[in-house]
């Protein structure tokens, strides 16, 4: 009864935190848009703005699992926490778009040591003993970025102001950075590793789970990245709609996104790997179907449940891979969040240079052979690897 208390209390804890970090960085993201428009950037500038923190995150996402897997999530998460806590404090002090662009890739370098301290403590929590729980990390992540970060946003600018709301920002990075220290998991004695760090990333990425795992979550990163660039300039060119039903359609998403992965952890459980995968290929399918012949809000909205179905599938069946995998998770999260932030960025630079050949529309038809294409690759590779270790079996 102790075990299952312990683990209730740190899940809760564990939830909260991951729902508040992402009100916090949505908050942050749609606060710090707002003050660049503010001091008069341009659409590129902006874009440059937001790019500058995903660019820093890749930089610094693979060797965050191995700084953690040496020092532990503790106090690692602590630590990098400070960092945007600084910058928040700084960026109302900004005098053009260039020193927002500077601060927004600084707190770029620190989220991916918060974000990979929480997917392995997650990750060892679920091992064994939680595989229905494995949405329920991103489920709380995305309700904070996607819905409660953009709507508390919109109040505090409106009550308080930009400078208010980015102390605000900067005051919660504090708090989670305080709070994240009474349960999050301190450092665990291992042996010394011998291993050069291109040597171990090799180990990883050639064991199975990690490998498939990772490079479906590219696709499904890439596909709902592909669905999120396009969705507003999609809406505005299907009289009568306007690019405001296209952020209702983003809005059913999220909704639709964050009701599956923690309703749908029971059902994906009894599925094998493959079926699951073939599941969720299909609802991917038929959404880019969808989308790609809509002719009024519907069928976008019906496509973007369809899409949220088939990104639920496969993160729950990945997290389920990775959880049964032995020793240490924040490596192989590393590894498995990289592949989450460069699958999005390639599906929104491949949808824009399909652009250049086609008509908006039909880029979500021409993405189906690229899914497709994909996937034959992994069950090619599936098929014909190596059998698998007894390590890497999934249940």
């Amino acid at each position: 009864m102790s075990d299952a208390m312990t683990d209730r209390r740190f899940m809760a804890n564990f939830l909260l935190l991951a729902l508040v970090s992402g009100l916090t960085v949505g908050l942050g993201k749609v606060v710090t848009t707002i003050y660049a428009i503010d001091l008069g950037a341009t659409a590129f500038q902006v874009g440059v703005i937001g790019a500058m923190e995903s660019i820093g995150m890749v930089l610094v996402t693979v060797p965050a699992g191995f700084i953690i897997a040496r020092y532990g999530a503790r106090g690692i998460y602590f630590a990098s926490s400070l960092g945007p806590l600084l910058v928040n404090l700084a960026m109302p002090f900004a005098a053009g778009w260039a020193a927002l662009a500077g601060g927004r890739w600084l707190i770029g370098l620190c989220i991916p040591f918060r974000m990979v301290a929480m997917n392995s403590a997650f990750l060892e929590r679920l091992r064994g003993r939680g595989e229905t729980r494995g949405g329920w990390y991103r489920g709380a992540l995305t309700a904070g970025m996607a819905i409660l970060g953009p709507a508390s946003a919109g109040i505090l600018i409106l009550k308080a102001g930009v400078t208010a709301a980015f102390f605000i920002v900067a005051a919660l990075f504090g708090v989670m950075a305080l709070f994240s220290l009474s349960f999050l998991p301190a450092r665990q004695p291992a042996a010394e590793e011998s291993a050069s760090f291109f040597a171990e990333i090799g180990a990883l990425l050639g064991n199975r789970a990690v490998a498939e795992s990772s490079f479906v979550e590219f696709l499904s990163s890439a596909t709902g990245s592909l669905f999120s660039t396009f969705i507003l300039l999609l809406a505005a060119a299907l009289p009568p709609l306007t690019r405001e039903d296209g952020i209702t359609v983003l809005l059913v998403q999220g909704v639709s996104t964050v009701a599956l992965l923690f309703l749908s952890g029971t059902l994906v459980a009894r599925l094998a790997r493959g079926t699951a995968y073939a599941l969720a290929l299909a609802l991917a399918a038929a959404a880019l179907a969808l989308l790609g012949f809509a002719h009024g809000f519907p069928a976008l909205a019906v496509g973007a449940v369809l899409l949220s179905a088939a990104s639920a599938v496969v993160h729950l069946i990945n997290v389920r891979m990775l959880a049964a995998i032995p020793g240490a998770k924040s490596k192989a999260a590393g590894l498995y969040n990289l592949a989450s932030m460069t699958g999005s960025s390639a599906g929104a630079l491949g949808g824009g240079l399909l652009t250049k050949l086609v008509p908006l529309q039909s880029v979500f038809l021409l993405w189906l052979p690229v899914l497709f294409g994909a996937a034959a690759i992994a069950f090619a590779r599936h098929r014909f690897a190596r059998p698998l270790t007894p390590q890497e079996v999934l249940p």
